[in-house]
């Protein structure tokens, strides 16, 4: 069957794609990682209307494009590729491996069926007295029958012992990128994919159970500036050590993953607010108490804060209302000087009081 190619994929097209992804990099002054390529190519390609508006936010963003916006965008719109092809590797193998062995098994049947036909044979003669010339023959062909099906028998053995190890190697490696691709290679915290599956676990669970749930999302404090400061290498070890403060101390059923650029959120099962809020300053204290050191230089940079919203689940209502309810915290934490936890018990009074709840940096 012939397969017909995309646009994009002849070399005329792919060529001029290419060259323009890497003037877009250039122009931008952004580092032309291998990620970055790819996530630029398919930016010019057009494809995915989703990964071409995002970009086109951060291309036109004065302030420059932000490192860690762009590694989500490529975790989500180009590896999720990649770990499908391989995925699709591991099934075609496996689907290759029964094949064989449905192969092997049917060879295995044919033998044992001309071998019971030997037998048969040598049954009928003995029922027809016809042994007395012919016995040492007969016997001599019925030894060599059953030599042959023993050692059909211990390669079917072999066989057998091979295929289930290979399979088994590759049963491992689907469970391996499974785990892969529910994780943040970063911070090594629970990705974006990973969090909404545990979400959604965790809804129908308090649902079924009428048992609390709770969410936090935080943010940390002026990122962008520190990052445009000190660079990208170091903002990525900033991400890296705050990640460190969200998984030490959410315990149990809880999952802290990262929820795109530096921003993490966690999903708080069976947790009542207060609890919630009780977890979310230890993360804060924890991230607070924290110095930041340059590691070519040992340098101090100083220390990082981070802002925090909880908001409980209310039953009936959906996940994005629940997650919009603690953003809606966060943001007030952020306007009354963050470095603080707000949760929507606390939202009333703040409103009152002439707190603003509007998206703060």
């Amino acid at each position: 069957m012939r397969v017909q190619m995309q646009y994009w994929e002849m070399p005329d097209q792919a060529q001029a794609l290419s060259q323009k992804a890497l003037e877009l990099l250039k122009q931008h002054t952004i580092s032309a990682t291998p990620s970055n390529y790819e996530l630029f190519f398919q930016y010019c390609v057009s494809q995915n209307r989703d990964l071409v508006e995002a970009l086109d936010a951060q291309l036109a963003n004065p302030d420059g494009v932000d490192a860690a916006v762009l590694q989500a965008l490529y975790e989500r719109h180009c590896r999720k590729g990649t770990a499908g092809e391989a995925v699709a590797d591991i099934g075609s193998r496996m689907q290759e491996e029964i094949k064989r062995l449905a192969s092997l098994l049917e060879s295995t049947g044919n033998d044992t069926s001309a071998y019971g036909k030997t037998l048969n044979a040598f049954a009928v003669q003995l029922d027809k007295g016809e042994v007395s010339t012919q016995l040492r023959t007969l016997l001599a062909g019925v030894a060599a029958a059953t030599r042959a099906i023993e050692a059909r028998n211990r390669n079917l053995e072999s066989q057998l012992m091979q295929s289930g190890e290979e399979i088994k190697t590759l049963r491992g490696r689907l469970e391996s990128l499974r785990m892969e691709s529910l994780v943040d290679p970063l911070t090594t915290l629970a990705n974006r994919r990973c969090f909404d599956e545990k979400i959604e676990e965790a809804v129908v669970e308090a649902l079924a159970e009428g048992q609390d749930l709770c969410v936090l999302v935080g943010d940390i404090d002026h990122f962008k500036r520190f990052n445009d400061t000190w660079g990208h290498a170091t903002g990525d070890q900033v991400l890296k050590l705050v990640a460190h403060c969200f998984k030490a101390n959410v315990k149990g059923r809880d999952t802290a993953a990262r929820y795109g650029g530096e921003e993490f959120i966690v999903v708080m099962p069976q947790t009542a607010l207060p609890n919630a809020v009780t977890v979310a300053n230890q993360i804060r204290n924890a991230v607070e108490t924290k110095k930041i050191v340059k590691r070519s230089t040992g340098e101090t940079l100083g220390a990082i804060t981070v802002s925090i919203g909880a908001a409980r689940y209310r039953p009936g209502e959906s996940i994005p209302d629940l997650i919009n309810r603690a953003d809606q915290c966060l943001y007030s934490a952020k306007n009354l000087g963050r470095n603080r936890v707000v949760h929507e018990d606390q939202m009333e009074e703040i409103r009152n009081f002439g707190g603003v709840v509007t998206a703060a940096e």
